[in-house]
């Protein structure tokens, strides 16, 4: 079972405490001093809009996700034997939801991000990396299923690790190459809760009828399942949009309901058949970011720790 941690880049200050640095490193120790034995990496390419074809890598961008600094990455994880999923993630310009692209041309689309996932996908092969994301909230593009097929077989070719699609929780269906895969991924963000106050066994009811979805679902295609992404804000409605970006929601700190969020997933996910890992959104590399402030997603520091900390022990996990 991994039990991993979505490690975030912190790009503050031209990258000083990112990926590849010492800062880093010491979060890393953190980190298996936590339990974790598992974290996801995400470099970022860029799409100037929605209906744009390109896919521009930005792997020279010195407060970003350099070639150089994943290298290094690489290299303080399997150091400490810390399985790596590596996840590139396309940005769009203005902060476009990538699950809405639209491109001009999809033939040509495709074949920008091809080239772009064929690199990273040289890059784990490297690096040893175990598990390739070939995509991620990719939804208008799954209507294209022979590109994708083909996309596949050509990061075969140069990759040979374990691959998973992660798809947002609700479009799972929507896939059609599931078989062409290593694992079933989840972006799970789906709603605990329906008001504030429902109960813990309310909010686990309604996690395990999401969690038996993903089980037949897993049985239907014949692949086990990671959990790509899940995790809660420090807000009060955390249970019940944890899908929505801490910079838009209006909802206040409520570091008890993000704690109360991960006792109840975790619980439930004792009981998921399909499950063979979890990643959870997330852990910075820098511990005095300034990205999200204390209504975040990251459990660090936070009362949510302690119950990290719990479900990762070795006894329980």
């Amino acid at each position: 079972m991994h039990r991993g941690v979505c490690l975030a880049h912190s790009w503050e200050d031209g990258g000083r405490r990112g990926y590849g640095t010492e800062t880093s490193a010491r979060t890393l120790t953190e980190l298996e001093d936590l339990g974790v034995d598992s974290i996801s990496l995400t470099p970022f390419g860029f799409s100037p809009s929605l209906t744009s074809n390109e896919v521009r890598h930005v792997g020279q961008r010195s407060g970003g996700e350099t070639d150089a600094r994943m290298a290094a990455e690489f290299g303080a994880a399997r150091a400490r034997g810390l399985r790596v999923l590596l996840k590139p993630h396309l940005w769009v310009a203005g902060g476009a939801w990538r699950a809405e692209l639209a491109p001009a041309s999809w033939t040509a689309w495709f074949d920008a991000y091809a080239r772009w996932m064929v690199r990273y996908a040289r890059m784990a092969e490297e690096a040893g990396v175990a598990i390739l994301a070939v995509g991620t909230e990719l939804r208008s593009s799954l209507a294209f299923e022979q590109p994708w097929r083909t996309l596949i077989a050509q990061v075969r070719s140069v990759f040979s690790g374990k691959l998973v699609y992660c798809a947002n929780w609700d479009a799972l269906d929507a896939v059609p190459f599931w078989d062409a895969l290593d694992y079933l991924g989840v972006q799970f963000y789906a709603p605990l809760a329906s008001a504030l106050g429902d109960s813990e066994a309310a909010m686990e009811a309604r996690l395990g009828e999401h969690l038996a979805g993903l089980d037949r679902l897993s049985e239907r295609v014949g692949r086990p399942m990671l959990l790509t992404e899940v995790g809660y804000k420090a807000t009060q409605d955390t249970a019940i949009r944890p899908f929505e970006w801490t910079e838009r929601a209006a909802s206040p700190l409520d570091l008890n309901a993000q704690a109360r969020a991960y006792r109840v997933l975790f619980r439930g996910l004792c009981r998921c058949r399909a499950l063979r890992g979890v990643y959870l959104w997330k852990w910075f590399t820098n511990p005095d970011t300034r990205e999200e402030g204390p209504r975040g997603f990251s459990p660090r520091g936070k009362p949510a720790e302690a119950i990290l900390r719990a479900a990762y022990a070795p006894s329980t996990a």
